[in-house]
Parts: C-alpha cells; structure tokens; sequence
C-alpha cells in the first residue's frame, strides 16, 4: 500500500512512511527547548522584513549549525504533514532560509524536492524552478517562520506560472499575524508546528517573561502593518 499523491505523479514509499509514524512525534516542548537553548528566541527591540518593529524576533537560522535541532524541526514538520494527511509531489522550501529544512523533509519522507530561485538565471536554461518535475504537479512549500505570509504568496505565485500547483505550505513557527487568513485568500492552506503564543507560554516559564508581557507583545503584533 502506498500514500498516493493529488495526482499520482509519485508516492511515498511504505517502509518511509512507517519509519516516520512508528517513531515518537515531536512535541512541541520539546522543540520549544532546543531552540530556547540554541537562542533562537530574542526579547528586544527588531525590524522585520516588512518594516515593521517588533518586539520579539524569531531566529532560526541558527539551527543550521546544529544538524541535531535541524533534523529535529525537519521531523516536527513531517510529522504534522503526516497527521494533517496533506498530498503533495515535491518539496519546495522558500528562498533561500528554509533550503535546509525543505531538504531534510523530502530525505524524511522521500519525496522529490525542487529549488526555486529568486531569480531565473541570466545564463545557460535561465530556468527559475531547478530540478526535475512534471506539469500539473503538486508543490508543498517549507518556510522556517512566517509573519504575514508574503514570501509564501510570492513563492506560490511563480511556482503556479511554472504549470505547477502549490495548494498547502508549512513552517516551523508560525507569528500569528494574518497569515492563515492571508493565504486563505490565495487558496493556500497554512499548517505550523509552532506559534507565537505558545513561544510566549514558553518565556514565561523560563521566567524571561510575565503574563502582562506576554499580553503588551500580543496586542503590539495584532497592530496593522
């Protein structure tokens, strides 16, 4: 028996899929506390992408020095796509910080992975999506944090107008500012292991941060931007 994608194009294979569900989810606490070791949770005062401060940023590039926490957040994320029983033909990981991550999830699950640049290339195929793909296929697509959803959007865009379906994307944490509904609206369906909330539930029992913090750091991230 194997766990057929939307259209067939390719299967996950048996003994993968039942080495991933045979071993232990990840749990949530457990991921929060490797990345709260590795300092990937910073109190301050940031600026995002957007231009928008904040006051706190999530920081996980830092987990490529650790293949260790890396694989781990990998398999968080496998695990969700499992559970959430999305079907999909290839792995795209948004460019360029979730590269490392969408390449475990397809080693995990066995399940091809493509590249998408920012850019198409000035020289030789000029292609903007790299690998080997079929038309009409299914893309899932791998982002390490995501606030709004934008780099999601933008990355599904140029994905679709390579006769490529992109109906689900994924990410380790999850900011909590809009981005389900965002990407609702563009037929994106948005999963995440993590979310803000519960990094926040997280300080406060490392006593790095009060209830009333917590509330004044909610309230700033629901403000417009």
């Amino acid at each position: 028996m194997t766990a057929a994608t939307a259209n067939g194009n390719h299967a996950i294979e048996d003994p993968v899929v039942t080495k991933v569900q045979d071993a232990s989810p990840i749990q949530e606490s457990t991921l929060f506390e490797e990345l709260y070791h590795m300092q990937c949770f910073r109190t301050g005062e940031f600026f995002l992408k957007s231009g928008q401060m904040t006051p706190i940023y999530i920081d996980l590039r830092r987990i490529m020095s650790s293949p260790r926490v890396l694989r781990m957040a990998a398999q968080a994320m496998c695990d969700k796509i499992l559970s959430s029983n999305i079907k999909f033909d290839y792995v795209v990981g948004v460019p360029y910080a979730a590269l490392p991550l969408a390449t475990l999830v397809s080693d995990i699950l066995n399940v091809p992975m493509l590249m998408k640049r920012k850019e198409a290339k000035a020289y030789g195929t000029k292609q903007l999506i790299e690998g080997v793909y079929q038309p009409g296929g299914t893309v899932l697509l791998v982002e390490d944090v995501v606030t709004s959803g934008e780099s999601i959007r933008e990355t599904a865009e140029a994905i679709r107008k390579e006769n490529l379906k992109v109906t689900d994307a994924i990410a380790v944490l999850d900011r909590q500012q809009g981005a389900v509904c965002n990407l609702a609206e563009d037929n994106l369906n948005f999963l995440s292991f993590l979310t803000m909330e519960g990094v926040l539930d997280g300080l406060i029992t490392k006593n790095e941060m009060t209830e009333e913090r917590k509330r004044q750091i909610i309230e700033h991230l629901a403000k417009p931007f």
